[in-house]
């Protein structure tokens, strides 16, 4: 039994998407997927070897873009890990998942993946993401998943903004209604990907219907999710936590004022790996590494990362990250 509190390692992948999402702007980033600095397979398999041995089952390998699929090694990264018995999950815009590319996915044996769909009405969709196919899309890739990856948990990841706000809970009966979905997962909009706005975003013209105009609707909505989430002993098919909804409104409220009560988790049970193989425990903090010239072991317990751990723990940026991604019941 290895003594360690890693759990999960987030694998960021090039920063191309082909959808125009309202909430972010990754795709005008136009990073190039030619980039010598770029991490090799071999780097992924040296990293894999790293973690093996010093690491706990179960174990979480997320690979995140830009959108996963426009990485030509992804699936071979993902069956690679999955042979060494990670668990191996992605997320999706479902663009590219076609029904050859949904039998590469079963071929690699990846544990879960994320299909982003944040409304089940057609319109509000495709407006959301930017292309008048998205939600055509989404809609026949989770056939081909059905159909093809028998053994995959589908999860759906919905974003609660303005837009979208009057449809979440009918989407949320639909997705407890089939029952080849796991479950339904939200996140809060938080400011946009890949721009340089203030933290007062959401008062822009440019954002004007992506924050929810009517705070106390949101507020009743989220409620009645709370309510959903309750409902059974294991929950309707929603994979937030209570405690989590109730934040979001907390945030929803006032983001400005909102402040994590409590010292911040993040760097205490997982790590992030950038496309170069740069090792960060916080985005917003320095490298600790870089997997090219460390094993992963060697960065996880060195001195740098000791030291920015003790920053993260008193760091009083009022940090969003930790309403979604990195939520911990210690934020309440």
């Amino acid at each position: 039994m290895k003594t360690n509190n890693l759990r999960q390692c987030d694998i960021a992948l090039p920063h191309r998407c082909m959808l125009r999402c309202k909430m972010c702007n990754i795709w005008k980033d136009g990073l190039s997927f030619n980039n010598s600095k770029n991490l090799e397979i071999e780097d992924y398999e040296r990293l894999l070897e790293g973690l093996r041995e010093f690491v706990d089952d179960p174990f979480m390998i997320s690979f995140g873009g830009g959108e996963p699929l426009l990485s030509r090694d992804l699936l071979e990264i993902l069956r690679i890990f999955s042979e060494k018995g990670f668990t191996t999950y992605f997320p999706t815009n479902a663009y590219l998942l076609d029904e050859a590319m949904a039998i590469r996915i079963a071929q690699a044996n990846v544990s879960s993946i994320g299909i982003s769909l944040d409304s089940i009405e057609r319109q509000i969709h495709n407006l959301i993401r930017g292309k008048s196919d998205a939600w055509q899309k989404a809609m026949q890739a989770l056939q081909f998943l059905q159909e093809r990856c028998p053994g995959i948990d589908i999860n759906i990841l919905t974003v609660v903004m303005g837009i979208n706000i009057d449809g979440i809970l009918n989407l949320t009966e639909w997705v407890n209604n089939h029952s080849f979905i796991h479950n339904i997962v939200f996140q809060a909009v938080q400011k946009p990907f890949s721009t340089n706005v203030d933290d007062r975003w959401y008062e822009h013209a440019e954002y004007a219907d992506v924050w929810p105009k009517d705070i106390k609707k949101t507020e009743s909505i989220i409620d009645e999710l709370i309510g959903l989430r309750k409902l059974h002993a294991n929950g309707f098919k929603i994979g937030n936590p209570v405690p989590q909804l109730e934040l979001f409104k907390m945030y929803f409220n006032n983001p400005r004022n909102f402040v994590k009560p409590r010292n911040c988790h993040v760097g205490e049970n997982a790590i992030q790996v950038d496309m170069m193989g740069n090792v960060v425990l916080c985005s917003k903090m320095e490298f600790i590494g870089n997997i090219k010239n460390n094993c992963i072991a060697e960065i996880w317990h060195s001195q740098k990362a000791e030291e920015v751990r003790s920053r993260i723990s008193t760091c009083k940026d009022n940090c969003h990250h930790l309403v979604n991604c990195f939520y911990s019941g210690a934020t309440l």
